[in-house]
């Protein structure tokens, strides 16, 4: 029985419609949310209105800076997918930064509320001048601005040590110098370098919890480092397995993007060239093992064990572990069922389809059909053993 390669339905460099080119927010729609977090809205706001609402909130006579601000989230680490159906909606995080040092003698849970209600004042007011901006505020982490049906912005804020802050504030200042030097002052970056970013000292102020530790780096160079070492190919499994879940219907929750990324980590050991599909089914056929057990956030692996995170528990807390575990099986019997087991390329895409949605392509003249005699798909280990490295 012949085998079909369905690697072009996923990703191709010869057809523009794909399932991942499908997952991808169009131009217009990226453009639309980058200017509604860039200088002209939500971050220009905050470095004009912040500094003067905080220190009327505090009271204080201290002068206020202007935030720097970090991209964060799906945005920052390349797997945002367009929504598939209402009401889910495409976000960008968008952290605030400050310095709150010299404020130690003020209650820590004082000033986290007070600069998380400032944050929001400032935005309620931007919400409330753009039409079509709806502010929500029933998240005790961050502020959110939905800018359409199917977009928003969240925005949660942290504080940062005195010096940290200050080499940021430098290291604008000569970007803004330069440019101007330049005369390209339409070319000026925002503050998204994340080689800049503090690595220690950061806090995420709530609305009602005091600080927390929930520094956005270690999950960015996490997912950084994973792609690096294995592969682009890791990536585009992640944002397929987000994309299965956004099509299916889910009565209790849904298994978070998070444990999807670490799981989809944890399962891929294989690059696989120019055949997603046959990574996809090697990672999704190893997730039921993967998730019937403790998966650990990998930010968190150093930590004491009590401290560690187990990105499964909310599974059981959400009462979906075993509904999760029993449709990736079914998944993998499916992909594996329209790469080996189908009687034409036809029905192939019916089946894919049946798990994907109609993002995928419903195109069989682009399978290509394979026999034994077919070579096999090239296969490269995805962490390369450290006795097989050469110097450069």
């Amino acid at each position: 029985m012949p085998t079909f390669n369905l690697h072009s339905l996923f990703r191709s460099t010869v057809y523009d419609d794909t399932y991942l080119t499908e997952l991808t927010l169009g131009d217009d729609e990226r453009t639309q949310m980058q200017s509604a977090r860039t200088r002209t809205r939500i971050r220009d706001r905050l470095r004009t209105r912040l500094p003067g609402v905080l220190q009327k909130e505090l009271q204080t006579n201290e002068r206020v800076r202007a935030p720097r601000f970090f991209t964060q989230g799906s945005w920052a680490y390349k797997t945002l997918n367009a929504p598939c159906r209402i009401p889910q909606q495409a976000d960008l995080d968008d952290g605030t930064y400050l310095p709150f040092s010299y404020l130690e003698q003020e209650p820590p849970s004082v000033v986290s509320s007070a600069l998380f209600n400032s944050v929001e004042k400032v935005l309620r007011e931007l919400a409330d001048e753009t039409e079509g901006w709806t502010l929500f505020d029933d998240n005790p982490n961050c502020t959110r601005i939905e800018i359409a049906p199917d977009k928003h912005i969240d925005v949660p804020v942290y504080s940062i040590p005195d010096v940290e802050f200050e080499k940021l504030r430098e290291a604008r200042s000569f970007i803004l110098k330069a440019a101007m030097e330049s005369l390209a002052a339409d070319q000026i970056p925002e503050d998204d370098n994340w080689d800049l970013m503090p690595t220690h000292g950061v806090l995420m102020a709530t609305k009602d919890r005091g600080w927390r530790d929930n520094d956005p780096r270690p999950v960015k160079d996490w997912v950084n480092g994973e792609i690096e070492v294995k592969s682009e190919q890791l990536r585009h499994v992640m944002r397929y397995l987000k994309g299965w879940r956004d099509h299916q219907t889910w009565e209790k929750g849904d298994p978070k993007s998070i444990l999807l990324m670490v799981a989809a980590a944890e399962a891929y050991d294989t690059q696989i060239h120019a055949r997603d599909d046959l990574a996809l089914l090697g990672v999704v056929s190893k997730l039921p093992e993967i998730l019937s057990g403790k998966l650990i956030n990998p930010t968190t692996r150093d930590k004491p064990e009590d401290e560690q995170e187990d990105l499964a528990k909310r599974l059981d807390e959400d009462g979906i572990r075993e509904e999760v575990i029993q449709r990736f099986k079914n998944l993998a019997l499916k992909i594996r069922q329209a790469i080996e087991g189908a009687t034409s390329p036809q029905e192939s895409c019916n089946i894919l389809i049946s798990e994907f949605g109609s993002r995928l392509p419903n195109d069989s003249t682009r399978i290509v059909v394979e026999t034994v005699k077919s070579a096999a798909a090239e296969r490269t280990p995805a962490i390369f053993p450290v006795g097989n490295r050469t110097s450069a």
